[in-house]
């Protein structure tokens, strides 16, 4: 907004100097406007760099903007222990194998009917949807140049899940793979956020868009730190996984790791 009232402003004393007599007057207002487009450019120039990771979400707006896309936004935790990684089994039929701890964010129904509704967002059912996922982010918007919308909705944080520790509780404490007298809570930190903009999905016949945001687990107390390393002893449910491992998609005992996992790396 500051860079277009600058350009404006520059173009509005470029018109007054038409109509002004050559002299001191125009030479000044000139020399003003002149500065204040050069001003709006560098803020155009700031912004394009700023928002570069953005650019493939922009030519959305104008690339196949009619057309539906397919957003998943999940948030995935980063356990290490001694430079490996802590995976757990995915059940679900359509993929088997490791992933990292974590899952979709849920949106609150009601408290955003009538956004959704304006932006064409419904769930999507590519996927069988049950009580557990409902409400989950994985949705369809019908026109994706509705993209940016959504996604100015999600980082406001209103009326969402914003708290990773559900997926945590579910997957590890509530099924007894960490005691839950030492986990009655969590300390986690902020990594970062991985998108890999508008793509064909590999699986359904949709275009995607895949939002992901990375926690790092961060024990407090040995007896935590000592629950999280024996999670190794949970064969079946649990594998350590190495960065190289998580990059081939296969442990070097042939246990499969799902293709999203390597989000959790550091870049």
């Amino acid at each position: 907004m500051k860079g277009k009232v600058s350009f404006f402003m520059g173009l509005l004393g470029f018109t007054v100097c038409f109509f002004l007599k050559v002299g001191e007057p125009r030479d000044t207002i000139f020399k003003v406007a002149l500065g204040f487009v050069i001003g709006g450019f560098i803020e155009l120039i700031v912004f394009v760099m700023e928002n570069r990771k953005r650019w493939n979400l922009y030519i959305t707006k104008i690339y196949k903007a009619s057309k539906p896309v397919r957003v998943t936004v999940a948030y995935l935790f980063r356990i290490e222990v001694n430079g490996k990684y802590v995976l757990i089994k995915r059940h679900k039929k359509d993929m088997v194998g490791f992933q990292p701890v974590g899952g979709a964010f849920k949106y609150f129904r009601e408290e955003n009917r009538e956004l959704f509704d304006k932006l064409g967002i419904e769930p999507c059912d590519h996927v069988p949807r049950d009580e557990d996922t409902e409400h989950d982010l994985r949705i369809r918007i019908n026109k994706r140049k509705n993209l940016m919308e959504f996604l100015k909705w999600f980082e406001s944080r209103k009326n969402r899940e914003t708290d990773p520790w559900r997926e945590f509780y579910e997957e590890l404490i509530e099924p007894g793979l960490l005691p839950s007298e030492f986990f009655k809570h969590v300390k986690y930190v902020f990594i970062g956020k991985h998108t890999e903009g508008v793509i064909p999905s590999p699986a359904f016949p949709i275009d995607e868009f895949r939002y992901a945001e990375i926690y790092e687990l961060r024990p407090e107390t040995d007896n935590q730190k000592e629950a999280i390393a024996r999670l190794i002893d949970k064969k079946g449910a649990i594998i350590f996984a190495s960065p190289d491992e998580i990059r081939k998609g296969r442990t070097h005992t042939g246990e499969p790791i799902l293709p999203h996992s390597f989000k959790i790396l550091p870049k």
